[in-house]
């Protein structure tokens, strides 16, 4: 018999002045028989800044990029958050993401990952086997919660 569980998400921004520094994410799981787990996500700007210097291709902004994590992350969202994360990420305006450029900013998110371990979760969302998604496969892949699933280590 399978459990179920229930999921909240709350972020939490931390700022240094005006600068947002840190996004923290807490989740909150209710499991079976009245149990809990909680796991905290840290996406931090210097951990960001850092990848952005070694990473030529990460050509957005911090703020930015906290928009697609909380996308991602949170699994709450509207049409026109999902076509505002697709428009920031598609850093070359090809009008589809690549592999490479959603894997470029997956190290913050989940330490040490990198494409391959994203490529085998990628490639059923790209329904045309062209390692690009267009903005309908691109809803589907954020729609199945793939990101936040690697992130507590689920998949």
């Amino acid at each position: 018999m399978a459990s179920k569980s229930a999921l909240r998400v709350e972020e939490i921004l931390h700022q240094k002045g005006d600068t947002i520094s840190e996004a923290e994410y807490v989740f909150e799981e209710s499991l079976d028989k009245g149990k809990k787990r909680q796991q905290h996500l840290h996406v931090k700007r210097a951990t960001f800044d850092e990848l952005a210097v070694t990473n030529k291709k990460l050509s957005i902004k911090f703020d930015d990029f906290l928009t697609v994590v909380r996308l991602f992350l949170m699994g709450e969202y509207e049409d026109k958050d999902i076509i505002e994360a697709f428009t920031l990420l598609d850093t070359d305006q090809s009008n589809s993401i690549d592999l490479t450029e959603l894997a470029t900013f997956m190290p913050v998110i989940v330490p040490g990952s990198n494409k391959f371990i994203l490529l085998r979760h990628f490639e059923p969302a790209d329904t045309n086997k062209d390692y690009t998604l267009c903005l309908e496969e691109f809803t589907a892949f954020v729609k199945k919660g793939v990101i936040r699933d690697l992130a507590l280590g689920r998949i």
